[in-house]
This record gives structure tokens, C-alpha cells and sequence, in this order.
């Protein structure tokens, strides 16, 4: 998300007029206790009414403590405690965006133990108990049932499907332990890309998007992936 947004310039002014707007942020830590951040809730804010954004996304995760900042997405305890502070943090912050704010899932570096929940479950609870959508990260999904040895599609068959709202997907890595990582490189996994059709068949999933900030040369290297996702989607939502 960045900074500062201004309303007039131009090339923001031409983009908004040819095509349809998201912000997605990476500041607003829904999982910090305490009271939201006055500020980052600002800046989101003017972003978003300068871009026009239909809806705003973050992630259901730690991404500052006391202050200080994470140095990446860190992922909540699947406990009862963090239900109810991400819940009121994202009933607060959808109270001043005028638009609404959806959450997405997260990959995990590690699982907190003691979990009273899986992590399905523990989606499901915040979307249902702050009333917001989700932002279905497919890849994330994938590389989390890979690392932790579960089926994806268990997740998908315990959140709520009518909550669906966005799709995110992206190429990942592995290290030589076969370990995978969401590395946004180019290149979706055929197993990624099944997620993504069972989603639209069986969800009202209103967009998707290809996430990749990595090893981006030019934009037809985007080309191909953006055709596979077009396909997908013009395939099942002509069909609903």
C-alpha cells in the first residue's frame, strides 16, 4: 500500500477510469491486541478513496507488536484470544474505511501449539464473528497443506463459502528439504490452478488475481498466467 496517494495524478486518474481498483495493505496487524492503529487506518483509507478501491484486503496475521514492526506476516494462534482481538480489530477498522475490508489467509513459517482450532476453523470463526469476506489465497493454501500435511480441500469444504469474495495466486519455491514457500515467482502450480476452478464452482468468487513481484522481467511474462485465470473464471461465471 503506499504512503501517499494523490487523487490527481494522472496516471492514477487514467487507470481508474479503464479498470476496476483494489487495495490490498500489509499494515494494519489485525491480530495486534490493543487499540488500532488511529494512523495506518488513515493512510488505508486515503489510498482507498483515491484509487476508487471497491474493497480493501488484509491479512489475518501479526504484522506489528508494541510498535514495532514484523518483519513478515506472522501467523496468529488458532485460539479462541485471537478470534475475539482480530474480530473487534476488523470491526473497528471496517467502521472508518466505508467500504468493506476482507481478510486473507496467510502462509505459516510455523504453527503455534495448543491450537484450540484448526485453521480453517479459526478463518471461519473471525469472517463470521466480524461479518467481512475473505481473500482466498490459493497458494497459500497449497503450500500450508504441503508443509503441515493436510488436504486443501478439507480447508475448503469448513469456511464459509458465501464469504469468498477474492482470489489471490502466485508461483512458490521449494528449499531442498522440500519445504515450499510463497516466493510470488512466475508460473502456477497445475494443483494451485484445480484449487482456483473447485473455488469458483462452488463459491460466489468475484475476482481473481496473479500475484507476482518477483523475478518479473517484463509483463508477458504475466501473460500466460493471466490467460490461464481468465479462462477459469469466464469458464464458471458464464455458467453462473
Amino acid at each position: 500500500m503506499p504512503e501517499h496517494v494523490e487523487k490527481n495524478d494522472p496516471v492514477i486518474a487514467e487507470l481508474i477510469t479503464r479498470v476496476p481498483t483494489l487495495l490490498h495493505s500489509l499494515v494494519l496487524s489485525l491480530g495486534t491486541a490493543g487499540p488500532v492503529s488511529v494512523d495506518r487506518v488513515a493512510k488505508v483509507e486515503r489510498a482507498a478513496d483515491a484509487i476508487g478501491a471497491s474493497w480493501v484486503s488484509e491479512h489475518l496475521c501479526f504484522s506489528y507488536a508494541d510498535g514495532i514492526a514484523v518483519p513478515a506476516l506472522t501467523p496468529l494462534p488458532f485460539h479462541e484470544e485471537a478470534v475475539e482481538t482480530a474480530a473487534a480489530n476488523l470491526r473497528v477498522i471496517q467502521s472508518h474505511l466505508k467500504r468493506p475490508l476482507i481478510v486473507e489467509n496467510v502462509t505459516n513459517a510455523f504453527v503455534w501449539q495448543d491450537n484450540q482450532y484448526t485453521e480453517a476453523q479459526f478463518v471461519a470463526k473471525v469472517l463470521e464473528k466480524a461479518d467481512c469476506g475473505l481473500l482466498l489465497d490459493v497458494t497459500n493454501l497449497y503450500i500450508n497443506s504441503k508443509n503441515f500435511g493436510y488436504d486443501p480441500y478439507d480447508f475448503l469444504r469448513e469456511i464459509p463459502a458465501e464469504r469468498v469474495v477474492q482470489m489471490h495466486l502466485a508461483g512458490h519455491s521449494a528449499t531442498e528439504d522440500g519445504r515450499l514457500h510463497d516466493t510470488h515467482e512466475g508460473g502456477l502450480h497445475p494443483d494451485v490452478l484445480k484449487l482456483t476452478e473447485w473455488v469458483l464452482r462452488h463459491t460466489p468468487c468475484q475476482a481473481l488475481v496473479v500475484e507476482r513481484d518477483s523475478d518479473l522481467r517484463s509483463f508477458a511474462d504475466l501473460e500466460y498466467d493471466l490467460a490461464l485465470c481468465r479462462d477459469l473464471y469466464r469458464k464458471w461465471r458464464t455458467r453462473n
